[in-house]
């Protein structure tokens, strides 16, 4: 495993340092040293395999968009049962919020708040053609819980615990920030997301692990 150099992210405008600033002082910690031991990679794989059998989670979270000059944020409700996927985004992002469905074939299907409805096979293309905006869905569902897409190359660094400390894979830089423990599980809490001119930064505010997400 080798650690990537971060890919640059946007230009971040001075609002958002007001409106993130318990998120930049939440991150403010130093991040613990990477880790290549063996033993450190087989507890990265033992989460993996955690994460992986669980068919059921849910995430509540802040997230804010960088794009150039430009900046929006929102608040996003994600839940996961026997392979679907719900992500409701209310904020000035998504043009008022809106309902993303990802059923297990795939398919994605996005309703607005204005009851408009879209509907396509690649999730990230549907979210860029309605919002204007780059937003790695399909990376995002691994991501988010600190895993790695599976049918994507990838660079990766870990520490000790075999938490990701960051992942390079499809385009985009991904770094981990802060993880707090979930039903014995460390999951992420604060990551930065980041390709050429947009950075996409989350604060999980509450996560829930298996039984049942409504």
């Amino acid at each position: 495993m080798r650690r990537p150099r971060r890919v640059p992210g946007g230009v971040w405008l001075a609002g958002l340092l007001v409106g993130w600033g318990l998120f930049v002082a939440g991150c403010a910690a130093p991040l613990p040293e990477a880790d290549t031991s063996p033993a450190a990679e087989a507890a990265f794989e033992a989460r993996n395999a955690q994460l992986a059998a669980l068919d059921s989670w849910r995430l509540v979270a802040r997230l804010g968009l960088a794009s150039g000059e430009e900046y929006w944020s929102a608040q996003l409700n994600w839940r996961v049962q026997e392979g679907q996927h719900v992500l409701d985004l209310s904020g000035p992002m998504g043009r008022g919020g809106g309902r993303l469905t990802l059923s297990d074939s795939g398919r994605a299907l996005l309703v607005t708040r204005s009851g408009e409805r879209f509907e396509a096979r690649d999730p990230d293309a549907l979210v860029a053609r309605v919002l204007g905006e780059s937003i790695p869905v399909s990376g995002m569902i691994y991501w988010v819980r600190g895993l790695l897409h599976p049918e994507a190359s990838y660079q990766l660094d870990i520490d000790a615990d075999g938490r990701p400390l960051e992942i390079l894979q499809s385009g985009w830089a991904i770094e981990y920030t802060e993880f707090e423990e979930v039903d014995g599980v460390s999951m992420p809490v604060a990551m930065v997301l980041g390709r050429e001119e947009v950075e996409l930064r989350a604060r999980i505010g509450r996560w829930q692990l298996g039984g049942d997400a409504p």
